[in-house]
């Protein structure tokens, strides 16, 4: 049979939808996991199967888990992990509801489902699936990226007659690396030579493109860092597992050393957190995708960054540096760094990940909005948790602050007439003086 007529023939096969439970048959899925996210529309690593299995043993080991899974033979096409939880809180009106959520946190740093190659087909047998198990309340999706495939599934909840809550909760900077473009020749007297002076590098195409005083400012800050002492940007793979679990201790150690470890939401003050980001630097390190950088003043480590590089990208997952060190910006130099690096590698984005903040402007992205997607059953409590939560508090919400804006302007105002009038009574007494 040939390539054509056996592919031919796999795709007009049935898939088949089952629900698998618990976490042991989940750890079974890695390899077919891993192999339909290479062949589907997003293949990012935040929605691998070692990342997912990390997130589940560190932040919810004792949970219920459901993996609504469409496969063709040992193929899969779809899966759908489900964590389980009971709530009862301001997110719930404080009525009992029995949430099913990705297993996806803020530390996630993007949410998603895995989508296979016949994911077009698969993805709305699994909603029908999840749609006719008992047990749930409302479905949780956090951080979906807009305009990826999963938002097919707000339509087929619409066309069955299911209530959705949509919230923006992130606008994550990431940044196009540019190409170089071929020399352009123009004639001169006969010879031929380059026109202008262009940049020398992807990376100076970077830099060109950046706010000239930012520029300037990193410039002089790296000089002025590199008067004190001899400083570098040091690039560890993982291969080293010795090395590797030295250089995450002294990751964290960095990364506590600011305002976050005052505030205690650093790493190390969470052992949760300590066993997630070593996981997921572990397996990267196992396949050739771990990128953590430091940048090194005088042999000691000041700057660190956690990344991770897959499918020609570069993702930004921490960075931390020592805030002693804060007026020769250290991030920012490593940020330089890693940047440099992933346009020496021919990567095609630098993804900085998380919530839009002025530092990440700095390098002038572009963002990606992500939403959570919420759907609720079609039952009396989730239809008035619905109602309350994306209804009559975003109306409240909204008369609140043109409350607010009227109350200031009235104030402003009333301001402006007070000192008109003394100015008015100022000027009469003069005039009559």
């Amino acid at each position: 049979m040939s390539t054509a007529r056996a592919q031919k023939t796999r795709e007009e096969q049935p898939l088949a939808v089952e629900v698998i439970e618990g976490r042991d048959a989940f750890n079974s899925l890695e390899r077919e996991w891993n192999a339909a996210l290479a062949r589907g529309p997003r293949d990012e690593p935040m929605l691998r199967h070692e990342w997912i299995r990390a997130w589940i043993e560190n932040f919810a080991p004792g949970s219920t888990l459901r993996t609504f899974v469409a496969r063709m033979g040992k193929e899969l096409h779809a899966a759908v992990p489900l964590v389980e939880s009971r709530d009862r809180d301001a997110d719930t009106c404080f009525l009992p509801l029995t949430t099913w959520a990705l297993p996806v946190n803020d530390h996630s740093q993007r949410g998603g489902i895995l989508l296979g190659a016949r994911a077009e087909e698969a993805l709305p047998l699994v909603f029908e699936t999840i749609v006719a198990a008992p047990g749930w309340d409302r479905l949780r999706l956090r951080d979906l990226p807009h305009g990826t495939a999963e938002w097919t599934l707000r339509d087929l909840a619409e066309r069955d007659g299911l209530r959705c809550g949509i919230w923006t909760s992130l606008h994550s900077p990431y940044r196009i690396l540019p190409e170089m473009q071929k020399p352009v020749l123009v004639a001169n007297g006969g010879r031929k030579q380059k026109g202008g002076q262009a940049p020398q590098s992807r990376y100076e195409l970077v830099e060109a493109s950046l706010d000239s005083k930012f520029r300037q400012n990193l410039r002089r800050r790296r000089r002025r860092l590199a008067e004190q002492g001899e400083t570098r940007y040091v690039l560890l793979d993982g291969k080293d597992q010795e090395a590797l679990d030295v250089a995450l201790a002294d990751f964290f150690a960095i990364e506590a050393s600011g305002w976050k470890g005052q505030g205690g939401t650093a790493i190390a003050q969470r052992p949760e957190l300590v066993g997630f980001y070593t996981q997921i630097a572990r397996d990267a390190a196992k396949r050739g995708a771990l990128a953590l950088g430091f940048l090194e003043h005088r042999g000691v480590r000041i700057a660190a960054h956690l990344s991770l590089v897959h499918n020609a990208k570069h993702y930004l997952v921490k960075l931390g540096y020592d805030e002693s060190f804060h007026e020769y910006s250290p991030g920012q130099q490593l940020t330089s760094e890693a940047i440099r690096d992933s346009c020496d590698r021919g990567l095609s984005e630098f993804d900085f990940l998380g919530p839009d903040m002025e530092w990440k402007r700095d390098w002038e992205p572009a963002l990606r909005t992500h939403s959570w997607l919420t759907i609720f059953r079609s039952i009396g409590k989730a239809k008035l948790v619905h109602e309350a939560r994306f209804v009559i508090w975003p109306v409240a919400r909204a008369a609140a602050r043109e409350v607010a804006s009227r109350v200031r302007s009235f104030r402003g105002g009333a301001g402006f007439a007070r000192v008109a009038s003394r100015g008015a009574a100022a000027g009469a007494q003069h005039g009559e003086g």
